[in-house]
């Protein structure tokens, strides 16, 4: 398998390729050519623009533009009319010598192909001294009857000297880009592939299950945001792996103990206690107890499954917010008997809003029990509702140690369990919250935490109003 550094390599040395061949063809096998004809082509532009000024009638001024341009281009002209006589001759005597080169049945067939509207250009070569020109031929329409032609003998310049100083030239040109593009097409495809290898290292550590590993680059490019993309997903797998070790032993740790309760007060009942109605009744309780711990505890990963997967399927309904409230918080006086924590409401809105009933008294009850969990004995547990204009805000806030900033994003992922907030021993999976952002989520409405280190949490969220 080939590198990407050899790749990189070979493209750029293949382009400089391609650039020096390029150079060589149009500068030293082509160049005669292409010189010739753009020489030909600049003769016949400028001619067309003074044999103009015979077609306007303006023939001094006519004869003084093409002597002028004939002495300084070197070239040799001759207008004919169309007797095939000539009536004006001007240029070089030298370079065309005024000898016919062209015998003269070809030289009056070209006039005529000339006067019948062509231009003709036929290469000649100077009979004694074998230098090459170029016959051009160009028609001048002074009326619909009357025609001319001009007639241009223009040398070809060789090209052979300056071709071998290019050449000359060329050689030195190609040894230093060669030189040069070595050098920098290495560069590059290091610069290129090294930071890429790194970033294949990195992925590759991350897939063996080393999250801790990163990349290392100061680039501000595409590569470089690569790299910063890698770096931000190997903090995210790490996060998620450690969600991961704090599921296993948060639902380990929670299963055993209804486990370990159930079956030896089971033992218990088979071997000991099973002839005692009152021992044993209170032992069955303890099991069917325990058993609605563990129900409650797979419920809570189910509901969680299917608010993830995205297969919840909400039954909006019409109903008012505060009896709902009101039934929630009545649910927890035994519960704030028992822990020495106290829940109130405060605020009325008595008003209709459309949600999914059992869902959002799913997220009160959530919200409430994790208040519980996290408030010491003796503190308070608020469920307010806010009337706005659109919407009614319903907030539960507790008077527990708060949640530090460091934590505060973390805490709508499944699994997590601030348990450092608080002295008060957590029970459940850590589910409750991220069930809560599953739900409103699927509602699409607004919520969020509000919280101070040892001062208490504040959990929100808003419902819409319907008539």
């Amino acid at each position: 398998m080939k590198s990407i550094r050899f790749k990189l390599w070979a493209g750029m040395m293949a382009l400089v390729g391609i650039v020096l061949l390029l150079l060589w063809l149009f500068q030293i096998v082509f160049l005669e050519t292409f010189y010739n004809q753009m020489w030909i082509s600049y003769i016949k532009t400028e001619v067309l623009a003074i044999n103009q000024l015979l077609v306007n009638g303006e023939n001094e001024q006519f004869e003084s533009k093409l002597e002028q341009f004939a002495f300084n281009n070197n070239i040799y002209t001759e207008l004919v009319n169309e007797e095939g006589k000539s009536l004006y001759i001007t240029g070089s005597s030298s370079s065309a010598g005024k000898m016919p080169m062209i015998d003269s049945s070809e030289r009056e067939k070209v006039i005529q192909e000339i006067l019948a509207g062509k231009e003709v250009e036929i290469p000649v070569t100077h009979p004694r001294f074998g230098n090459k020109f170029m016959l051009i031929g160009l028609p001048i329409r002074l009326s619909m009857e009357r025609s001319q032609a001009m007639l241009i003998i223009t040398p070809l310049a060789p090209m052979e000297d300056m071709a071998l100083i290019l050449k000359g030239q060329l050689v030195y040109i190609t040894i230093i880009l060669l030189f040069a593009s070595l050098l920098i097409s290495y560069l590059l495809s290091r610069s290129f592939s090294s930071p890429i290898l790194e970033i294949k290292r990195a992925s590759e550590a991350m897939a063996s299950g080393n999250f801790s590993a990163r990349i290392k680059s100061n680039k501000q490019d595409e590569i470089g945001e690569l790299a910063v993309s890698i770096n931000y997903m190997g903090e995210q797998l790490s996060k998620i792996e450690q969600l991961r070790k704090d599921l296993i032993a948060n639902v380990s740790h929670d299963l055993r103990t209804p486990l370990s309760l159930i079956r030896g007060y089971a033992e218990t009942i088979r071997d000991v206690t099973g002839k005692d109605p009152v021992k044993r009744d209170k032992q069955l309780g303890v099991i069917i107890e325990e058993t609605e711990r563990l129900s409650k505890i797979v419920d809570d990963i189910l509901n969680l499954s299917q608010l993830q997967s995205g297969n919840v399927r909400l039954s909006k309904s019409r109903f008012k917010i505060n009896d709902l409230i009101e039934t929630a918080v009545k649910s927890y006086d035994i519960l704030s008997e028992k822990t020495g924590v106290n829940i109130v409401r405060t605020g009325v809105v008595d008003r209709f809003v459309g949600a999914d009933e059992v869902r959002i008294s799913q997220v009160v009850h959530n919200l409430i029990n994790n208040a519980f969990t996290h408030t010491p004995k003796g503190g308070t547990i608020t469920v307010n509702m806010i009337n706005g204009t659109k919407t009614v805000k319903i907030e539960v806030s507790d008077t527990g140690n708060g949640i530090s900033e460091d934590e505060l994003p973390y805490i709508w992922e499944r699994y997590y369990k601030a348990e450092k907030t608080s002295q008060k021993k957590t029970t459940g999976t850590g589910l409750g919250l991220a069930i809560v952002k599953g739900i409103l989520d699927a509602h699409d409405v607004d919520y969020g935490v509000e919280s101070q280190k040892y001062i208490g949490t504040t959990f929100w969220f808003e419902l819409p109003f319907v008539e």
